[in-house]
């Protein structure tokens, strides 16, 4: 999987192409201008957008291995057990390189630490671990990405380890169609009859999840026709606008938090 198997967000991959795919591939390069080598990245955004979709694809383009981490297999209650989590991690990346390692909900791993009371001794130790990985893989052929939708809840010290921080959009029109047809492709429909333009305009504001969700209502509409005439009943248009329609913008509730 690469930038091919990615509709649309063009933007986007220009941006990662020119600040963090040719950094690696010309360091000789960057490093006569004294710019480093880019060893992290933070992706944030609204919830849904694709980050880990997009980072795999970054990975690809790349030609590196990817591991990826959800906070909840790193956080722990237990004092010393989460710093633990996050060394063996990273030394899975060491023993995978070229590697990029993927840290998904990053504001849970490295919440800010201004108000120290609300911390325990296990997150304290877990982001202070963070913060000598992140120090500690320069050098190495390690790619740390870190994906939030809260990025203004992370720990400065955190912050300042991702040399570049890119804002992922929702979907545009392109993307939007991308994805709904990656989640019909295994599907039975009738593609030549779709309007893709409409479906373009009435998925506006949904994101990559949305339309995951839209997909699965379509066919669910399809197979309960069916049943009822006891022969396959390929999805249409009319099954989609529905699904749409039933469907609430992930976007538009987390606009309203």
């Amino acid at each position: 999987m690469d930038f091919g198997d990615v509709g649309g967000m063009t933007e986007l991959k220009e941006t990662l192409k020119d600040q963090v795919i040719d950094p690696l591939q010309r360091p000789e390069l960057y490093e006569e201008y004294d710019l480093g080598v880019v060893n992290g990245v933070l992706l944030y955004g609204p919830p849904g957008t694709g980050k880990t979709y997009i980072t795999e694809a970054l990975a690809g383009e790349l030609g590196y291995n990817v591991v990826i981490a959800q906070a909840a297999d790193i956080t722990s209650s237990l004092v010393g057990e989460a710093a633990d989590n996050m060394a063996e991690l990273f030394s899975l990346a060491r023993d995978n390189q070229p590697c990029l390692l993927f840290l998904d909900e990053i504001d849970a791993i490295a919440a800010e630490r201004n108000d120290s009371t609300n911390k325990t001794m296990s997150e304290s130790q877990m982001i202070t671990q963070f913060l000598t990985e992140m120090s500690e893989i320069k050098g190495e052929d390690i790619v740390v990405v870190g994906a939030t939708n809260l990025p203004d809840e992370i720990d400065g010290a955190a912050w300042r380890r991702f040399d570049e921080r890119i804002e992922v959009p929702p979907p545009d029109a392109t993307a939007r169609a991308a994805v709904l047809r990656i989640h019909l492709r295994d599907r039975p429909v009738v593609t030549e009859e779709l309007d893709w333009e409409a479906i373009k305009q009435q998925t506006e504001g949904y994101v990559a999840s949305d339309l995951e969700i839209i997909a699965s209502k379509a066919a669910r509409r399809a197979l309960k026709q069916a049943r009822e005439e006891d022969e396959v009943v390929p999805i249409a248009q009319h099954h989609l606008e529905t699904a749409i329609a039933e469907t609430e913008s992930s976007l538009d509730a987390w606009n309203e938090e």
